[in-house]
């Protein structure tokens, strides 16, 4: 399988503002002023520092490096607390490491190419020049081609520390896939599939595996589910049983929650249970709707997906969206139609017939934004804070109430990965604030917020498509099209195959969103969507075309 190389860095989220004033629940602190960084590193709450030769080091928020300055890019967290750097390497191809929150190096910036595969394996590939005739990676910026030299990979223990646990030539690797602590190769050479544990020893199984994909034996460190007498439950990675048999179907978790599934008379239903068989949420919905927008944390898997976003679960009942508390209390009525909204965590977005754009909170107030001219969830927001901008691309934040948390008066503003601090930026190359956001969630929201949802609800079955866009139409916040390409890799990374409709909706979209401002991200687009298309779909391909398109965003 051919694969695009992309020798740049993932763009930086946009840099965020902020105001002074505290409004329904959330109270803002200043922290200081920041002076040497205008973003986050994705993910996290990190920022990258630069010096005078133009060289960036990792610090934290008081500036203090974690790193040399010696980097000549750093990428983003990748989920599991690692993030990439890149140094100019002496043979313009291998210059590409690993390190750790804390700043660490454990992996060397020796490579052409990382895959972080999951929180215990690393994938750490060798490449050399190549010809149009034979290779595996393409160079997205110019006509270079690449071939593997070798793949080393790299076992991370629970300290965080990090060895080198095997190493394999191109004729015996051609791709890997980790689960857990253990980790699946399939040979280029002939196909076969076999599981190493983090020592790099071949891990004995009742019959060899036949697909990379297949589990690895023991890999899952905590709970099961099991199937018996026509049922499923849970059990523990000791065998012992959590729940007997009791659902019709158990699905993965996410974090500490599963989405659970009975057949009735009446239909399919769904709930939530959490990791010790407790129910959630009761098994009595028509879906549970889990959302992007949250902090990419080991509490939620180190996913962006979040079924509990600030004590609130999204749940569907005859096709309307409603909110749920932790107790299963409904906090949130079913009036508005679910193809009408865009959950994004502990809120929603959907428009009326008129075509005003609102705000729907999970405690059930419903506030008209249609004031803004684009309104955005911020990563790592849960769905609480969202990024608007005015006529003239000022911006500001409010909170899931339509409260103004910052002024729309900002050169832009952005949300640590904890979803926790806003950096705030007056005008480009400006110093930003820095400002800690506390949300209090018995405070009440202002009885105004509701004075219009009354009269919106009916209107609530309006096709969504019928309504203007949220997003500007010149297409001058990319950052949706960026949350577009991260949900197509998370999917791509959990199951490509299966989720194949589900991946090329979502690229279909985020290509329509760039095709006439940037027709070069569309082509990259297209061509994961056109391997997404073939007869044996290969999801760390298409994951690696993605990631090239989100280098290209920057």
């Amino acid at each position: 399988m051919k694969r695009k190389f992309a020798a740049v860095a993932i763009a930086s989220a946009a840099v965020l503002g902020l105001g002074s004033m505290a409004y329904a629940g959330t109270t803002l602190e200043n922290i200081g002023t920041v002076d040497f960084a205008d973003s986050w590193i994705d993910g996290t709450n990190l920022l990258e520092k630069q010096d005078s030769s133009g060289n960036y080091g990792i610090a934290d928020m008081n500036g203090n490096l974690l790193t040399s300055n010696s980097y000549a890019r750093v990428g983003y967290d990748s989920g599991y607390g690692l993030i990439t750097v890149t140094v100019n390497p002496e043979d313009g191809i291998n210059g590409t490491g690993v390190v750790t929150m804390s700043g660490q190096e454990i992996v060397p910036c020796s490579y052409g190419e990382i895959d972080i595969e999951n929180e215990h394996w690393i994938e750490a590939i060798v490449l050399k020049a190549a010809t149009a005739d034979q290779y595996d990676y393409e160079s997205w910026f110019n006509d270079n081609y690449y071939l593997i030299d070798h793949v080393d990979f790299y076992y991370v223990d629970d300290d965080g520390a990090a060895s080198m646990a095997g190493s394999l030539t191109r004729d015996l690797y051609k791709d890997c896939r980790a689960y857990g602590r253990y980790i699946n190769i399939e040979s280029r050479a002939d196909g076969s599939v076999t599981a190493y544990d983090g020592t790099w020893t071949p891990v004995e199984t009742p019959e060899p595996l036949k697909y990379l994909y297949d589990d690895a034996p023991g890999a899952s460190d905590e709970i099961v589910s099991y199937y018996e007498n026509g049922q499923y439950g849970l059990k523990d990675a000791q065998g012992n049983v959590i729940i007997g048999p009791t659902y019709g179907y158990i699905s993965t978790f996410e974090g500490d929650y599963v989405e659970v599934t009975n057949d009735l008379e009446s239909g399919e239903v769904s709930g939530l249970i959490d990791k010790t068989g407790a129910v959630v949420v009761p098994v009595e919905y028509e879906d549970i709707d889990k959302a992007y927008y949250a902090p990419a944390t080991a509490q939620n898997g180190y996913s962006s997906y979040a079924y509990n976003n600030y004590g609130y679960f999204a749940v569907v009942k005859d096709n309307k969206l409603g909110y749920v508390d932790e107790a299963g209390n409904v906090t949130c009525d079913f009036t508005i139609a679910k193809d009408n909204c865009d959950n994004y965590g502990a809120s929603a977005t959907y428009t009326d017939m008129g075509g005003a754009l609102h705000l729907l909170a999970a405690d059930g107030t419903d506030t008209d934004i249609s004031q803004y001219n684009s309104v955005y969830p911020l990563d790592g927001g849960s769905g609480m804070y969202y990024k608007v901008t005015d006529a003239d691309y000022n911006t500001g934040v409010i909170d899931w109430h339509g409260n103004v948390i910052a002024e729309v008066k900002y050169n832009n503003v952005d949300l640590s990965g904890d979803g926790q601090y806003l950096l705030l930026q007056a005008e480009y190359g400006a110093p930003c604030e820095l400002v800690k956001l506390t949300y209090t969630p018995d405070a009440a929201a202002p009885a105004a917020a509701e004075t219009e949802a009354d009269a919106a609800a009916p209107a609530a079955e309006a096709p969504a498509a019928d309504a203007p866009a949220a997003e500007d139409a010149a297409g001058a916040d990319l950052s949706s099209v960026a949350a577009l390409i991260d949900s197509a890799i998370t999917l791509a990374g959990s199951d490509a195959a299966g989720n194949k409709d589900a991946i090329i909706s979502v690229l279909n979209k985020a290509a329509e969103a760039v095709a006439q401002s940037r027709p070069e991200i569309k082509t990259v687009i297209d061509s994961a969507i056109g391997l997404m298309g073939s007869d044996t779909i290969d999801g760390t391909a298409v994951a690696s075309v993605l990631n090239g398109a989100k280098a290209l965003l920057g």
